[in-house]
């Protein structure tokens, strides 16, 4: 047995170090059993170093260092290894959290100055601009001069862009040969009908003030409203934009005098993708050159009394009516059984005006006029068999014997009166269908109170054509070249202005766009045709209107052969040979720039 030195613990004489500091230092056990025994007793002692022992090693494998027992020196318990053990781990554990606390503080506090650096960042770019304007100002003042800087340019050049866009999306500049800087828009027209929704329509789209547009009224229409123009032209007085009919706006789109292109004022033709083809090429002049621009196809269709078709056919929808009349043969076989089960009192159609009107605008096939020259073979080529045609249905009585215009056409259509139910129906255009319209005449021109309200609806009918339409034409005298391309803008490109003034005025306009979005939505609903949408039999109509036969002739031709065969129908021709002299001894003498054999 020997003892250690440094830790007093009492070892077997085959230890080499001490069990529990590992010390090398050995005390003889004699030595240390004379310090002993000076205490109470070394048996005393081993039994108490013996007890506590057992407090503190659990047992060991045998023959190991540990499974000696642990001993109390002068009153001191020396530890065993296993409770060193679990103090290692508990300060291991602490260290740990330690370390992870750390980490986690140290995560915080770099986003904190992360955040902290960007805003001292943003600060110092502030205070670096603020010094150098402050530089600038310095400098601009020592030399009397204000430097411009990049941002500020770029500021400027946006704001010009925007004052540029302002009231003219899409257009290009006005031709600069063109005048500027008038007082007033002048218009000139026959109506203000159209124009008075106008002025509010182009006002709250382009900015423009309202007040600068003027109307100027020539106080006729037709064909008179067009010598009407000539002498106002000649008279030198204000004018930039006017009105022109179809069936004279060629006469003066062809004539540089009277107007000026399109382009001069920023319009060109590639912004009419969306417009119906016939109305782009009637536009035009003899040269290709885009001259005229309207906002309303005026697409007509054939409107019936739903009564009378219920009554003598036996229908009730549009569709089927629609499939009854769908070209001039089922036309006319359809007006037969009208006017059988009619007794006779009841036509087909309104007039030989009305028959005409569909006929002249959607089943020609030739020009009047080619290379100059009126002949009797291009009138046949052009008109067909209508002659034959109509001849043969008005003496059969399925053809009104009433003229438009006159005080028995409209009259025709009540169901009251002396002419009640004398047609089936009327060949009416689109602008003949809304409030106060022919059609509203027709139904008694009271409201709804008259004999006939909202007894009709509208179909296609045999053809796709067309009465009438307005196309607007700039004069090359304007001196409000940049206001004139605005109008024309937003009357007859401008998807968001031509849509409130459908909503506005309910006329069919001219982009297709914006009248298939109207018809989808279904919100167009007229009480004279009973809440049908007009809009999606003309729809129909228009699509298949082709006026690539129209010359500047149309008018006057078209209302001279009208009289002929009217006149034929009458039975003041004997036979259509007659007919077409007559009518080509007319033209001789009316068209002096067009040569008639």
């Amino acid at each position: 047995m020997w003892k250690c030195v440094k830790c007093g613990t009492i070892n077997s004489d085959n230890s080499q170090e001490c069990i529990v500091c590992s010390s090398l230092k050995k005390e003889s056990i004699q030595a240390a059993g004379q310090n002993m025994l000076n205490n109470d007793s070394l048996s005393e002692n081993v039994q108490q170093n013996e007890a506590q022992s057992q407090q503190f090693f659990t047992t060991p494998p045998a023959g190991s260092y540990a499974s000696q027992p642990a001993y109390s020196y002068n009153g001191a318990v020396v530890p065993s290894p296993n409770k060193r053990k679990k103090k290692l781990i508990i300060l291991i554990c602490i260290l740990s959290a330690l370390i992870l606390l750390s980490i986690i503080v140290g995560i915080v506090i770099f986003f904190i100055k992360g955040n902290s650096s960007d805003e001292i960042l943003v600060l110092s770019k502030e205070t670096i601009s603020s010094d150098d304007s402050s530089e600038e100002e310095e400098s601009a003042s020592s030399d009397d001069e204000e430097p411009i800087t990049e941002e500020e340019t770029e500021e400027e050049e946006i704001i010009e862009e925007e004052n540029n866009s302002s009231g003219t999306s899409g257009l290009d500049n006005p031709d600069v040969s063109l005048g500027e800087g008038g007082s007033e828009l002048t218009i000139l027209c026959w109506t203000e009908d159209d124009l008075s929704y106008m002025y509010d329509v182009v006002a709250n789209a382009s900015g423009m003030d309202k007040s600068m547009m003027n109307y100027v009224n020539v106080g006729t229409y037709g064909s008179e409203a067009h010598e009407k123009y000539y002498q106002y032209f000649a008279s030198d007085d204000d004018v930039d934009l006017y009105f022109c009919d179809a069936d004279w706006n060629m006469e003066f789109q062809n004539n540089d005098e009277y107007s000026a292109p399109l382009s001069a004022v920023g319009i060109t033709e590639d912004m009419y993708e969306n417009a119906y083809d016939f109305t782009v090429d009637m536009g035009k002049d003899k040269n290709g050159v885009l001259k005229g621009a309207t906002w309303q196809v005026a697409a007509g269709g054939y409107a019936y009394r739903t009564d009378l078709a219920e009554d003598y056919l036996g229908i009730t929808n549009p569709d089927d009516m629609q499939a009854a009349i769908s070209d001039w043969d089922a036309f006319w076989a359809t007006a037969s059984t009208v006017y059988e089960k009619s007794n006779g009192r009841t036509a087909m159609a309104d007039s030989l005006g009305g028959v005409w009107r569909a006929y002249s605008c959607g089943s020609r096939t030739s020009p009047w006029v080619q290379d100059g020259v009126l002949t009797m073979d291009n009138a046949l080529d052009s008109t067909g068999d209508f002659i034959s045609m109509a001849k043969k249905n008005y003496d059969a009585g399925y053809i009104s014997t009433a003229d438009q215009w006159t005080d028995d056409w409209l009259p025709q259509g009540m169901s009251a009166g002396a002419q009640a139910n004398k047609t089936f129906g009327f060949f009416f255009p689109s602008w003949s269908l809304g409030a106060g319209s022919q059609l509203s005449q027709a139904e008694g021109e009271v409201g709804e109170d008259g004999s006939t309200y909202g007894m009709y609806n509208v179909v296609c009918g045999p053809t796709g054509w067309f009465w009438g339409g307005t196309w607007i034409c700039v004069s090359p005298k304007t001196d409000n070249a940049s206001e004139a391309g605005q109008f024309i803008y937003y009357m007859t490109v401008d998807q968001s202005s031509m849509q409130a003034y459908v909503d506005v005025k309910g006329d069919f306009v001219n982009n297709k766009v914006v009248m298939e979005n109207t018809i989808f939505a279904g919100v167009n609903s007229n009480p004279l045709l009973g809440g049908q949408d007009q809009f999606a039999a003309l729809s129909e109509s228009a699509s298949k209107i082709d006026m690539s036969v129209v010359t500047e002739y149309d008018a006057d031709i078209n209302y001279m052969f009208q009289n002929a065969v009217e006149s034929y129908c009458a039975g003041d021709y004997s036979s259509a040979d007659d007919c077409i002299n007559g009518f080509l001894n007319d033209a001789a003498e009316t068209l002096v720039d067009v040569t008639v054999p």
